[in-house]
C-alpha cells in the first residue's frame, strides 16, 4: 500500500485570516508578502513580478494599507546617488512582525481544534441522526474527562470545551455497555423542560454559564429559553411563566440534575 493510500482518509484543518479596518481589507497574507519583498530591497515592479501580480495590483494594495493604516507602512524615496524607490517604514516592519506572530497562533490554534476533533469525521451526520431518534431539545457534543464511582453508580465529568464541565451520573451497567471511558466522545442529551434557569449562582447545584440569547413566548404565557454556553454550544430551559425570565443578553446559569443527564454514543 502507497504512503498515498495511508493517508487518503486523513483529515486536517486549514483557513485564512486577514486583517480589516472600517470594513475595508487592511492586511492580509499577500499584502504582507509584498512588504517583505520589498523590505528584502526589490523594487515593487520585482516584487510583483515574484509574486506573479501586476505592478498595479501592488501598487494598489500599498495605497490601500497606507490609507488605511494610522502611520505609512511604505515610503517612496526621491532619486539620489542610489536613485528614489520604495522603503518600508519602521510602523511597516512592525506590522509585517506583527501579522507573522498572529498568522503562527492562527495556524496553532487550527492544529490544536484538528487533534481536539480527530473523530470528527464519525461525527458528521450525528445531529440529523439524533435528532430522528430522540425528543431531547438538548444535545451537548462532550468528551469524557473524569469517571468516578459513586457507590453503585458513575459520576461522568464532561468537557464541553472552553473550561466548561457538564457531570452525568450512570449506572455501572450503562457504563459497561456503552463502553465508555476517558477520552471518548460522547452526547449529553437532556429535555428542555429538565433544565431550569438561574440568575445566580448556587454552589449545591451543577450549574452551566452562559448569556440568555433568544425568549420564545408560547399562547399559555410561558418561554423556551434558548441559552448559549461559554462553550459555544447552546441550551434550551422552558419557563412556565415568561414574565419571570430575565433580560436578553444577561447572564445566566442552565440548572441540571446529573441524573437528569442520559449519554449517547454512536
Amino acid at each position: 500500500m502507497s504512503n498515498k493510500d495511508n493517508h487518503k482518509d486523513q483529515m486536517t484543518f486549514a483557513g485564512r485570516f486577514w486583517i480589516d479596518r472600517n470594513q475595508e481589507l487592511y492586511l492580509a497574507a499577500a499584502r504582507i508578502e509584498l512588504l517583505e519583498k520589498i523590505e528584502a530591497g526589490n523594487s515593487i515592479a520585482e516584487a510583483a513580478r515574484q509574486l506573479g501580480m501586476g505592478y498595479k495590483t501592488a501598487w494598489d494594495m500599498l495605497n490601500d494599507m497606507n490609507r488605511l493604516s494610522t502611520e505609512p507602512l511604505v515610503m517612496s524615496t526621491k532619486g539620489g546617488r542610489r536613485g528614489g524607490g520604495t522603503v518600508i517604514t519602521e510602523h511597516g516592519k512592525a506590522m509585517i512582525v506583527a501579522f507573522r506572530m498572529i498568522e503562527r497562533e492562527h495556524q496553532a490554534m487550527l492544529l490544536s481544534l484538528e487533534q481536539r476533533y480527530a473523530e470528527l469525521g464519525q461525527w458528521q451526520h450525528i445531529p440529523q441522526r439524533l435528532q430522528l431518534r430522540t425528543s431531547a431539545r438538548n444535545q451537548l457534543f462532550c468528551k469524557i474527562q473524569v469517571m468516578e464511582k459513586k457507590g453503585h453508580r458513575i459520576m461522568v465529568s464532561l468537557d464541553l470545551g472552553k473550561q466548561q464541565y457538564l457531570r452525568a451520573m450512570l449506572t455501572q451497567m450503562s457504563v459497561d455497555e456503552m463502553g465508555l471511558s476517558v477520552g471518548k466522545q460522547v452526547i449529553a442529551l437532556m429535555k428542555a423542560p429538565m433544565v431550569s434557569l438561574s440568575v445566580q449562582r448556587h454552589e449545591d447545584k451543577q450549574m452551566l454559564e452562559g448569556v440568555l440569547q433568544r425568549i420564545d413566548i408560547d399562547e399559555a404565557g410561558g418561554a423556551e429559553i434558548t441559552i448559549e454556553l461559554l462553550s459555544g454550544q447552546s441550551m434550551i430551559a422552558i419557563l412556565e411563566d415568561a414574565q419571570t425570565a430575565p433580560a436578553l443578553n444577561s447572564s445566566v446559569y442552565a440548572v441540571v440534575d446529573p441524573k437528569q443527564v442520559i449519554l449517547a454514543t454512536l
